[in-house]
C-alpha cells in the first residue's frame, strides 16, 4: 500500500524519470544533457533552489562521511549530480570525471586480469586491513 502511495507522488516520478534518461545518456555527456533537459522544462526558481541546497547538504554529508567506512563517496556523488541538474559547469565537471573515472577503472581491471593469485590475495588483504584500519578510527571518532 505504502509502495502505491509513494509511487504516485509526481516528484518522484519526474527523478524517476530523469535516472532514466541520465542511466541511458553517453557517457560524458549525459550529465550535460540532463541539465539542458531540465533547463527547457521551465521549473519554477524555487525549485532549482531547493535542489541546489539539497545537493550542498549532500555534498557536506558526504565529505563528513568520507573518513569512514561507508557511503561517503556514494553521498558526495549523489551531491554532485543533484547540483549539475541546475549548473551547467557542475554537469561538465561531472561529465569530465566520469570519463576519467571509467578510463582509471578500466586500467585497474585490465591489470588485475594480468596480475597473479598472489598479488591479487595480497592488494585484498591490504584493502582489508585499511579498512578495518578506517573502521577503527571511525569508530574512536564516534564513540
Amino acid at each position: 500500500m505504502l509502495y502505491s502511495i509513494v509511487n504516485e507522488l509526481p516528484m518522484l516520478n519526474k527523478l524517476k524519470q530523469s535516472w532514466r534518461h541520465l542511466k541511458e545518456g553517453k557517457p560524458g555527456q549525459r550529465f550535460e544533457s540532463e541539465y539542458r533537459r531540465r533547463k527547457q522544462s521551465r521549473q519554477s526558481p524555487f525549485s532549482r533552489i531547493i535542489f541546489v541546497v539539497i545537493g550542498l547538504l549532500l555534498i557536506a554529508a558526504g565529505i563528513f562521511f568520507l573518513p569512514a567506512p561507508g557511503p561517503g563517496t556514494l553521498i558526495l556523488a549523489l551531491g554532485g549530480g543533484l547540483i549539475a541538474r541546475e549548473s551547467l559547469i557542475a554537469a561538465r565537471v561531472l561529465d569530465w570525471l566520469e570519463i576519467k573515472i571509467r578510463r582509471v577503472l578500466a586500467s585497474a581491471l585490465k591489470l588485475w586480469a594480468k596480475s597473479p593469485l598472489r598479488i591479487k590475495v595480497l592488494i585484498v588483504v591490504l584493502a582489508l586491513i585499511v579498512l578495518a584500519a578506517l573502521a577503527f578510527v571511525a569508530y574512536k571518532i564516534a564513540f
